[in-house]
């Protein structure tokens, strides 16, 4: 992650139709331990890596909007029913809530669903967390959920076509989705000088404090990385049965691939 060679973008592949589907708790018990240590260490480190981090805050008020963007004029918040898909310790979901949605987290890592919980004690009464992977698990509620969100989840998940048609499987039809995917590795030098030129060296000084743990945190991840291109995001949208209405680059120096979207 903190290298400036090359790479290449792996493409979509997903379970055949009808294919056995793994239950979110089926693991090794040395992988689980391992998993379980990484998540809760994870966890643990997020909420400072990310909290009052103008980037990043920056970058959920934009899907806070679209969201935002996806209800009718005449909906009360309370009404709108939103899903965001591995939901991590929850900080997206919290947010979501803050607008007065009913928000429900899923979460394929049970100990980050608990973590979640733990941290919304208090504060639950429009947000539940449920610990599912939704491209093998049945979500309780699937097909009348109106807006959907996943943020950065395509690029590591292992079954990225499953997990899109679990999300399109999710939404009423017409309802919403806001999609977020990083389109490279984040590079610490790379991004340092890009940031650098672009914004100043305060700017790139402070995106340290999301590189330097997100670079480490990523080499101990036990998955694949896959880094889309524009063109290969919007086909896998579209072969899941979402229209992109708009789309952009976002996050530091445009790491990320952003689609906001409905459910044909």
């Amino acid at each position: 992650m903190d290298q400036d060679a090359p790479y290449s973008s792996q493409p979509l592949t997903g379970v055949a139709a009808g294919a056995p589907k793994e239950k979110a708790g089926a693991r090794m018990p040395v992988r689980d331990a391992m998993e379980h240590m990484i998540a809760v260490t994870y966890g643990v480190t997020y909420d400072a890596v990310v909290t009052r981090f103008p980037a990043y805050e920056a970058m959920v008020e934009e899907v806070v909007g679209f969201v935002g963007r996806s209800v009718s004029a005449e909906a009360t918040p309370r009404s709108v029913r939103v899903l965001d898909v591995a939901c991590g310790i929850g900080n997206v979901s919290i947010r979501l809530a803050r607008e007065g949605y009913s928000v429900v987290g899923i979460d394929g890592v049970r100990h980050l669903v608990e973590i979640a919980r733990e941290k919304t004690a208090e504060r639950r009464a429009t947000m539940t967390f449920q610990h599912l992977d939704i491209s093998r698990d049945p979500v309780p509620g699937a097909g009348n959920f109106d807006v959907l969100v996943s943020m950065h989840t395509l690029y590591w998940h292992p079954q990225p076509a499953a997990l899109l048609e679990g999300c399109r499987s999710a939404l009423r039809a017409g309802g919403h989705a806001v999609f977020l995917t990083y389109g490279r590795p984040a590079s610490v030098i790379r991004t340092f000088r890009e940031l650098w030129a672009a914004k100043g060296l305060g700017a790139a000084v402070r995106a340290l404090r999301w590189l330097l743990p997100t670079a480490l945190f990523e080499r101990f991840r036990d998955c694949e990385h896959r880094y889309l291109s524009t063109a290969e995001f919007h086909d896998a949208l579209g072969r899941a049965g979402f229209e992109v209405l708009e789309a952009r680059d976002t996050f530091l120096s445009d790491l990320s691939h952003l689609a906001w979207c409905r459910a044909r």
